[in-house]
């Protein structure tokens, strides 16, 4: 009888400290884990964050490649309206809460003056925009900052901005790592998008 008293507190002692199988009990070691489980979930931590990384990245590069494409298309539809209905010129601006906006503006021959178009939201405050002069260095597109983008009629290249006498060489047009170049050829007036290394 004192023998089963024994085994009956050493299996209620041992119950306390792991588990116990067909009446036999064992000790578990609980002490930590094992370094193959540690591997394991560093590197599922660590591809849950690249995937996330290469997300950001991807959206803003996309908002680069979108802005730049916009740019372009609004230049394009600049060109379009110089020579085939009446004069036109168009603006590229960023307003107070750093959004990129592209505006045209038509000549009204009954007014007599340019007509503004509504203007087209190209970009967030997210894209790096500037532009660079014929012969001058590239200047970021700041809040309250406008260029003007003209035509001549008689040849279709581009024509010196009423405002600053300017013709722009290029545009350029950044987010996240995409590099955008719009490249703006002053004889022909044509406009072109390439991305940069």
């Amino acid at each position: 009888m004192g023998v089963e008293k024994q085994k009956t507190d050493e299996f209620h002692r041992d119950a306390r400290h792991g588990q116990c199988l067909n009446n036999t009990c064992c000790l578990k070691d609980n002490k930590g884990y094992s370094l193959v489980e540690l591997i394991i979930v560093i590197a599922i931590i660590a591809l849950i964050i690249s995937t996330v990384f290469y997300s950001v990245v991807m959206v803003f590069g996309a908002n680069a490649k979108s802005c730049a494409n916009n740019i372009q298309r609004a230049i394009a539809d600049c060109k379009v309206t110089t020579m085939g209905r009446s004069s036109a010129y168009m603006e590229l601006y960023r307003d107070a809460d750093q959004n990129v906006y592209t505006k045209m503006y038509v000549w009204d021959n009954s007014g007599g003056v340019y007509a503004a178009a509504e203007p087209q939201k190209v970009g967030t405050g997210r894209v790096y925009v500037a532009y660079t002069p014929k012969g001058g260095t590239e200047t970021e597109l700041l809040a309250g900052d406008t260029i003007e983008i003209r035509f001549d009629r008689a040849s279709g290249g581009f024509a010196k901005s009423a405002v600053s006498g300017d013709i722009y060489e290029s545009l350029h047009v950044q987010a996240g790592s995409k590099n955008y170049e719009i490249v703006l050829t002053e004889l022909t007036g044509k406009s072109e998008v390439n991305l940069l290394p």
